[in-house]
């Protein structure tokens, strides 16, 4: 919704997301793409609920021309990584804090290896970082 919403003149290329989690739960939630009112109350502005939103029964589905750019994946931080493709963006958000400085350290640096040539990695305000894994500038 935001490449669509903030980068229009990409509609014509082919913008690949891919949505990790932990939790197996999340991401058949995330793949099926439908929410109840509850959920989409949680920070879903209203115009982009009923711009990028069909209403189907008592759950909100994502449109098809968004829900067919993003993939999602199982993924363990802390565990050996699955085979990821180079990327020009991560974003990720509150994470972080939840590991001790050196597992954080470990992370990012298989971030960093992740990162295609001049990839950007945006932390959310919680995140700190400690020191800067090699791979990656400030």
């Amino acid at each position: 919704m935001t490449v669509s919403e903030h980068f229009p003149e990409l509609a014509a290329w082919q913008v690949r997301i891919i949505g990790t989690d932990l939790s197996g739960t999340v991401i058949k939630q995330a793949e099926r793409g439908a929410y109840t009112q509850l959920q989409v109350n949680r920070g879903m502005p209203a115009p982009l609920l009923v711009k990028y939103f069909e209403r189907k029964g008592m759950e909100f589905h994502i449109r098809p021309e968004i829900k067919r750019r993003v993939e999602f994946r199982p993924a363990n931080l802390v565990a050996p990584w699955p085979t990821m493709p180079t990327v020009d963006l991560v974003l990720m958000r509150n994470v972080l804090i939840y590991f001790q400085p050196a597992r954080a350290q470990a992370v990012l640096a298989q971030l960093a290896r992740t990162l295609g040539d001049g990839g950007l990695l945006l932390l959310g305000g919680c995140e700190v970082l400690r020191a800067v894994p090699q791979g990656l500038r400030v």
